[in-house]
C-alpha cells in the first residue's frame, strides 16, 4: 500500500533545486487556508524537516472574503500542529477595483 501520493518526490526534489537545505532562516510559505495552498505547507514543511530548516507559514485576511478570519484561524491550527510559526496578517488598505471582461 502506497501512503506517498504519486508526484510527492517530484515535488521534494523540486524544492531540493530552488531551496537550500541547513541555513538558519526559516522558509516562508504564504497559505490562504484553501485546500491546495495547505498542500503546499505541508509539502513544505516535510521539505523543511528533512533538510533542518525551519517553517514560517503567513496568512493575510484581504478583507474581502467574509470568512476571512476564519481561514486564518484554519491555517494558524496547522501551522500550530506542524510546529510551524505563524503570522497572520491583515490589509485594511484599499482594494484595487475587480476586473471586468
Amino acid at each position: 500500500m502506497r501512503l506517498i501520493p504519486d508526484g510527492f518526490e517530484a515535488v521534494q526534489a523540486r524544492l531540493d533545486r530552488h531551496l537550500s537545505a541547513g541555513r538558519d532562516v526559516p522558509i516562508a510559505v504564504a497559505v490562504s487556508g484553501g485546500g491546495d495552498s495547505l498542500a503546499l505547507m505541508y509539502l513544505a514543511a516535510t521539505w523543511a524537516e528533512r533538510h533542518g530548516r525551519h517553517l514560517l507559514v503567513l496568512s493575510v485576511d484581504h478583507g474581502l472574503n467574509p470568512d476571512g478570519s476564519l481561514w486564518r484561524a484554519r491555517v494558524a491550527e496547522a501551522a500550530r500542529r506542524l510546529g510551524a510559526d505563524w503570522r497572520g496578517l491583515v490589509w485594511t488598505g484599499p482594494k484595487p477595483a475587480p476586473r471586468r471582461s
